[in-house]
Protein backbone atom coordinates (compact mmCIF):
# COMPACT_ATOMS: atom_id res chain seq x y z
CA UNK A 1 0.00 0.00 0.00
CA UNK A 2 1.06 3.12 -0.72
CA UNK A 3 1.55 5.89 1.94
CA UNK A 4 0.87 9.74 1.32
CA UNK A 5 3.96 12.06 1.63
CA UNK A 6 4.56 15.01 0.96
CA UNK A 7 6.31 16.59 -2.39
CA UNK A 8 7.10 19.22 -4.64
CA UNK A 9 5.33 19.87 -7.47
CA UNK A 10 4.97 22.66 -9.98
CA UNK A 11 2.16 24.63 -9.62
CA UNK A 12 -0.02 25.54 -12.80
CA UNK A 13 1.77 28.62 -14.52
CA UNK A 14 3.88 30.10 -11.09
CA UNK A 15 6.23 28.81 -8.34
CA UNK A 16 6.86 25.07 -6.69
CA UNK A 17 4.02 24.63 -4.38
CA UNK A 18 3.84 21.63 -1.56
CA UNK A 19 1.24 19.60 -2.20
CA UNK A 20 0.01 15.91 -0.60
CA UNK A 21 -0.08 12.92 -2.84
CA UNK A 22 0.66 8.95 -3.41
CA UNK A 23 1.51 8.31 -6.33
CA UNK A 24 3.98 10.94 -8.49
CA UNK A 25 4.70 9.09 -11.94
CA UNK A 26 2.10 8.63 -14.76
CA UNK A 27 0.36 5.62 -15.14
CA UNK A 28 1.15 3.76 -18.43
CA UNK A 29 -1.93 1.98 -20.61
CA UNK A 30 -1.57 -0.22 -24.17
CA UNK A 31 -5.34 -0.07 -24.77
CA UNK A 32 -5.55 1.54 -27.92
CA UNK A 33 -8.58 2.41 -27.66
CA UNK A 34 -7.68 4.76 -24.70
CA UNK A 35 -4.55 5.88 -27.13
CA UNK A 36 -7.10 6.62 -30.22
CA UNK A 37 -9.46 8.25 -27.70
CA UNK A 38 -6.98 10.89 -26.21
CA UNK A 39 -5.17 11.77 -29.94
CA UNK A 40 -8.51 12.40 -31.08
CA UNK A 41 -8.63 14.86 -28.14
CA UNK A 42 -5.60 16.11 -29.22
CA UNK A 43 -6.96 16.73 -32.73
CA UNK A 44 -10.69 18.34 -31.58
CA UNK A 45 -10.66 20.32 -29.36
CA UNK A 46 -6.68 20.44 -28.62
CA UNK A 47 -4.55 19.77 -26.24
CA UNK A 48 -2.02 22.15 -24.19
CA UNK A 49 0.86 21.42 -21.59
CA UNK A 50 2.23 23.30 -19.12
CA UNK A 51 5.55 22.90 -19.36
CA UNK A 52 6.25 24.02 -15.69
CA UNK A 53 4.11 21.82 -13.65
CA UNK A 54 3.28 18.92 -16.21
CA UNK A 55 -0.18 19.64 -16.49
CA UNK A 56 -2.21 18.82 -19.68
CA UNK A 57 -4.93 21.00 -20.19
CA UNK A 58 -7.97 20.83 -23.29
CA UNK A 59 -9.09 23.49 -25.37
CA UNK A 60 -12.43 25.00 -24.38
CA UNK A 61 -13.66 25.39 -27.65
CA UNK A 62 -17.00 27.91 -26.76
CA UNK A 63 -14.29 30.28 -25.06
CA UNK A 64 -11.01 30.47 -27.56
CA UNK A 65 -8.14 30.99 -25.25
CA UNK A 66 -9.36 28.97 -22.23
CA UNK A 67 -8.89 25.64 -21.31
CA UNK A 68 -10.08 23.50 -18.56
CA UNK A 69 -7.85 20.56 -16.76
CA UNK A 70 -7.71 17.04 -18.33
CA UNK A 71 -8.68 13.72 -15.89
CA UNK A 72 -5.19 12.27 -14.48
CA UNK A 73 -5.51 9.05 -16.52
CA UNK A 74 -5.45 11.09 -19.67
CA UNK A 75 -2.86 13.31 -19.06
CA UNK A 76 -0.85 10.15 -17.62
CA UNK A 77 -1.40 9.15 -21.31
CA UNK A 78 -0.61 12.14 -22.99
CA UNK A 79 2.45 12.28 -21.20
CA UNK A 80 3.68 8.69 -22.24
CA UNK A 81 2.40 9.77 -26.18
CA UNK A 82 5.07 12.25 -25.94
CA UNK A 83 7.41 10.28 -24.05
CA UNK A 84 7.22 8.27 -27.04
CA UNK A 85 6.87 10.39 -29.47
CA UNK A 86 3.55 9.45 -30.91
CA UNK A 87 2.28 13.11 -29.83
CA UNK A 88 4.90 16.41 -30.44
CA UNK A 89 5.12 19.52 -28.21
CA UNK A 90 4.02 22.72 -30.48
CA UNK A 91 3.89 26.63 -30.33
CA UNK A 92 3.41 28.09 -27.00
CA UNK A 93 0.17 29.82 -26.20
CA UNK A 94 -1.56 32.62 -23.41
CA UNK A 95 -3.91 30.40 -21.54
CA UNK A 96 -6.59 30.94 -18.95
CA UNK A 97 -7.44 28.55 -16.46
CA UNK A 98 -9.50 28.05 -13.15
CA UNK A 99 -8.41 31.90 -12.54
CA UNK A 100 -4.95 31.89 -14.02
CA UNK A 101 -3.21 32.47 -17.12
CA UNK A 102 0.12 31.93 -18.44
CA UNK A 103 2.00 29.96 -21.22
CA UNK A 104 1.24 26.56 -22.46
CA UNK A 105 2.21 24.73 -25.20
CA UNK A 106 0.43 22.91 -27.86
CA UNK A 107 0.02 19.44 -28.34
CA UNK A 108 0.34 18.17 -31.75
CA UNK A 109 -0.37 14.76 -33.86
CA UNK A 110 2.12 13.70 -36.36
CA UNK A 111 0.94 12.30 -39.72
CA UNK A 112 2.37 8.80 -38.47
CA UNK A 113 0.13 8.56 -35.38
CA UNK A 114 -2.94 10.01 -37.32
CA UNK A 115 -2.46 7.24 -40.02
CA UNK A 116 -1.68 4.73 -36.61
CA UNK A 117 -5.16 5.22 -35.57
CA UNK A 118 -7.17 5.70 -38.71
CA UNK A 119 -5.75 2.25 -39.30
CA UNK A 120 -6.91 0.91 -36.45
CA UNK A 121 -9.92 2.64 -36.84
CA UNK A 122 -10.91 0.26 -40.18
CA UNK A 123 -10.06 -2.87 -38.12
CA UNK A 124 -13.81 -2.23 -36.14
CA UNK A 125 -13.87 -2.88 -32.81
CA UNK A 126 -10.11 -2.33 -31.86
CA UNK A 127 -8.60 -5.35 -30.36
CA UNK A 128 -8.89 -5.62 -26.70
CA UNK A 129 -5.74 -5.10 -24.56
CA UNK A 130 -3.91 -7.86 -23.83
CA UNK A 131 -3.37 -9.42 -20.60
CA UNK A 132 -0.13 -7.43 -18.83
CA UNK A 133 2.32 -9.93 -17.60
CA UNK A 134 2.79 -11.07 -14.64
CA UNK A 135 5.81 -9.09 -13.14
CA UNK A 136 9.04 -10.81 -13.08
CA UNK A 137 10.20 -8.86 -9.96
CA UNK A 138 9.45 -6.68 -7.00
CA UNK A 139 9.08 -3.17 -8.67
CA UNK A 140 12.26 -0.97 -8.00
CA UNK A 141 12.36 1.77 -5.19
CA UNK A 142 11.24 5.66 -6.49
CA UNK A 143 14.13 7.68 -6.93
CA UNK A 144 12.48 10.70 -4.47
CA UNK A 145 12.14 13.79 -6.09
CA UNK A 146 14.21 14.35 -9.20
CA UNK A 147 16.03 17.80 -9.54
CA UNK A 148 16.40 19.33 -12.92
CA UNK A 149 18.91 22.08 -13.42
CA UNK A 150 18.79 23.98 -16.77
CA UNK A 151 22.37 25.70 -16.81
CA UNK A 152 22.32 27.00 -19.79
CA UNK A 153 19.94 27.29 -22.69
CA UNK A 154 19.27 23.85 -24.32
CA UNK A 155 21.57 21.76 -21.42
CA UNK A 156 20.84 20.84 -17.83
CA UNK A 157 21.73 18.63 -15.28
CA UNK A 158 19.73 15.87 -13.90
CA UNK A 159 20.24 14.32 -10.61
CA UNK A 160 18.04 11.51 -9.08
CA UNK A 161 16.80 12.44 -5.76
CA UNK A 162 19.64 11.20 -3.00
CA UNK A 163 20.61 8.39 -5.52
CA UNK A 164 23.74 9.05 -6.59
CA UNK A 165 22.83 8.51 -10.38
CA UNK A 166 22.08 11.10 -13.11
CA UNK A 167 22.98 12.37 -16.24
CA UNK A 168 23.21 15.48 -19.08
CA UNK A 169 20.16 16.38 -20.72
CA UNK A 170 20.84 18.88 -24.39
CA UNK A 171 18.75 19.81 -27.63
CA UNK A 172 19.49 18.23 -30.37
CA UNK A 173 17.05 19.28 -33.13
CA UNK A 174 13.52 19.57 -32.15
CA UNK A 175 14.01 17.60 -28.49
CA UNK A 176 16.54 16.12 -26.28
CA UNK A 177 19.62 14.19 -26.36
CA UNK A 178 19.20 11.77 -22.72
CA UNK A 179 23.24 10.94 -21.58
CA UNK A 180 24.25 9.25 -18.52
CA UNK A 181 27.34 10.12 -16.27
CA UNK A 182 29.67 8.96 -18.42
CA UNK A 183 28.42 10.72 -21.90
CA UNK A 184 26.51 7.37 -23.30
CA UNK A 185 23.46 8.37 -25.28
CA UNK A 186 20.51 7.14 -23.17
CA UNK A 187 17.79 7.60 -25.68
CA UNK A 188 15.64 10.84 -26.94
CA UNK A 189 13.29 12.96 -24.82
CA UNK A 190 10.43 15.35 -25.78
CA UNK A 191 11.63 17.95 -22.74
CA UNK A 192 13.66 18.10 -19.79
CA UNK A 193 10.80 16.01 -17.55
CA UNK A 194 10.59 13.34 -19.62
CA UNK A 195 14.25 12.69 -19.84
CA UNK A 196 14.32 13.23 -16.40
CA UNK A 197 11.97 10.22 -16.33
CA UNK A 198 13.88 8.08 -19.05
CA UNK A 199 16.59 8.28 -16.88
CA UNK A 200 15.20 7.40 -13.84
CA UNK A 201 13.86 3.91 -15.53
CA UNK A 202 17.44 3.63 -17.52
CA UNK A 203 18.65 3.86 -13.79
CA UNK A 204 16.47 0.87 -13.16
CA UNK A 205 13.72 3.44 -10.68
CA UNK A 206 10.69 4.41 -10.44
CA UNK A 207 10.55 8.02 -11.52
CA UNK A 208 9.63 10.39 -8.76
CA UNK A 209 8.37 13.38 -9.04
CA UNK A 210 10.36 16.40 -11.44
CA UNK A 211 11.55 19.96 -10.36
CA UNK A 212 13.02 22.08 -13.18
CA UNK A 213 15.03 25.19 -12.14
CA UNK A 214 16.36 27.15 -14.78
CA UNK A 215 19.96 28.65 -12.85
CA UNK A 216 20.32 30.51 -16.21
CA UNK A 217 17.77 32.75 -15.64
CA UNK A 218 18.44 33.21 -12.06
CA UNK A 219 22.08 33.36 -11.44
CA UNK A 220 22.60 35.47 -14.96
CA UNK A 221 26.48 36.90 -15.34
Amino acid sequence: MTTKTSTVQGALFGDPVIVETTDHGPAATQDPREVARVVGLAQDPGLFVVERSGRVLRADAARPGCADALARHDGDTVAQLLDTGHLRLGGTHHIHHAGSEGPARSVLVPKATRDMVSRWDHLRPIPEPTRAPEPQKAPQRSTGLIGVDVVEPGKALVCLGTTGQGGTVLRDGGRYRVENDHGALVGHASSYRAAARLLARYHGFTPGPVEIEHEHRLYRR
